[in-house]
């Protein structure tokens, strides 16, 4: 639907400890220890310190299976944003990419205190 926020914007999640994932029919949704959210509609890609690469798309009829409980408890130590990918890069070498495109739809939500509910 629309680039993700400003980087500067999005340093808040520096620090911060992913917490739980939850998986539903239509996307996933990542909570962090500071109770910020990041709802994820379009695709994600999940990189191991061993450069290891595994891509969800939550819109495939076939979607394959994730190893996302390795990031539960890992902290950020940055963000890398493009317009279409938000990355966020975790203490032990993880990386979380979040795509985003740009059909008609939205492709995710970010809901923090600081930036309120930022559709994306």
């Amino acid at each position: 639907m629309r680039p993700f926020p400003p980087a500067e914007t999005l340093q808040i999640f520096v620090g911060d400890a992913l917490a739980e994932v939850r998986l539903n029919p239509f996307g996933l949704q990542f909570s962090f220890e500071s109770e910020r959210l990041i709802h994820v509609e379009h695709a994600i890609i999940h990189t191991e310190p061993d450069g290891t690469t595994w891509s969800y798309d939550c819109q495939a009829d076939d979607r394959p299976p994730v190893i996302l409980h390795r990031l539960l408890g890992r902290y950020i130590r940055s963000v890398e944003r493009e317009d279409l990918r938000l990355t966020l890069q975790f203490e032990n070498g993880s990386s979380l990419a979040i795509l985003s495109d740009l059909n008609g739809y939205e492709s995710g939500v970010i809901v923090t205190t600081e930036m309120g509910y930022v559709m994306f």
